[in-house]
C-alpha cells in the first residue's frame, strides 16, 4: 500500500465517520427536542428536553460563566457573571428555535428539534 493509498483511506474514515456524525445530529433533532449550548461559539452540551429533565449546571467561557436550569421541559439562565444580566430576565424559553444568548460571556443556548406545530403570530 503507497502512501497515496493510505491518505485516500484516512480521507475516506474522516469522511464516513463525519457522515454518521451528521445523520445522528440531524436524527436527535428531528425525533426530540434537545438544548444546544454553546460557549464561545462551540457546542459544549446536547441535552434533550422532555418534562422529566431536571438539571442545574454551570457553563464557563473565556469571559464568565452562567447557571442554567432546565425543568418541566423549559430552560432558563439563573445566574450569570456579565453586569447587565439581560439573560436573566429573558426568562423560561421552551419551544422549538427559541434561545437565550449571553454576549457578553460568550453564550447561547437553543431550543432544537420537532416542531410542536404551535402558532406563534397571525399576520393578515
Amino acid at each position: 500500500m503507497k502512501k497515496g493509498d493510505k491518505l485516500l483511506a484516512l480521507i475516506l474514515v474522516v469522511v464516513f465517520i463525519f457522515a454518521i456524525g451528521q445523520y445522528t445530529f440531524i436524527n436527535i433533532s428531528k425525533t426530540k427536542r434537545a438544548i444546544i449550548i454553546r460557549s464561545d461559539g462551540e457546542i459544549v452540551q446536547q441535552i434533550p428536553l422532555n418534562e422529566t429533565t431536571e438539571i442545574i449546571t454551570t457553563i464557563k467561557s473565556k469571559e464568565g460563566a452562567v447557571t442554567v436550569q432546565i425543568k418541566n421541559g423549559k430552560v432558563h439562565i439563573i445566574e450569570s457573571t456579565c453586569h447587565d444580566k439581560l439573560c436573566v430576565k429573558q426568562g423560561w424559553i421552551s419551544r422549538t428555535g427559541e434561545s437565550i444568548v449571553c454576549l457578553p460571556n460568550r453564550i447561547s443556548i437553543s431550543i432544537v428539534g420537532e416542531e410542536k406545530n404551535e402558532i406563534d403570530s397571525i399576520t393578515h
